[in-house]
């Protein structure tokens, strides 16, 4: 998809994100995106944002934070979404709330993705009650 084609979507979707501004993100001049256009450009380009954000299977390191060491892409994301295994967040809220993983790696070391919905989720806390 073209920058051009890129902008016309953004603009179909109903939040132009205008051509020049796409051409500054892609050179690196633009240096920060607010994350209402990282939702729009990933709906433009048909994929998730955090696609867009860790590109697992496109980049192999990335990094957490700004000026942090890079990791594993797939790492940073498991840290983005709270499923990372080492997490222990300092407040109490967070370390009693455990994430249910949505993915993971198969033998082959593909990503697969858990069947688990709302409604199942629902059901199981409220047998536990």
């Amino acid at each position: 998809m073209s920058g051009e084609d890129l902008a016309r979507a953004c603009a179909e979707i109903g939040y132009p994100i205008p051509r020049n501004v796409i051409a500054n993100m892609e050179s690196g001049r633009r240096t920060t995106l607010p994350l209402v256009e990282v939702m729009v450009l990933a709906e433009a380009l048909h994929t998730y944002p955090i696609s867009l954000i860790y590109p697992v299977g496109y980049t192999e390191r990335a990094q957490t934070l700004p000026l942090r060491d890079d990791v594993s892409t797939w790492n940073a994301l498991q840290w983005f979404t709270g499923e990372e295994e080492s997490f222990m967040g300092s407040h109490p809220s967070v370390q009693r709330r455990r994430p249910h993983p949505s993915w993971s790696y198969d033998a082959e070391g593909k990503i697969v993705w858990s069947q688990h919905t709302l409604e199942t989720d629902l059901d199981d806390e409220s047998e536990t009650e």
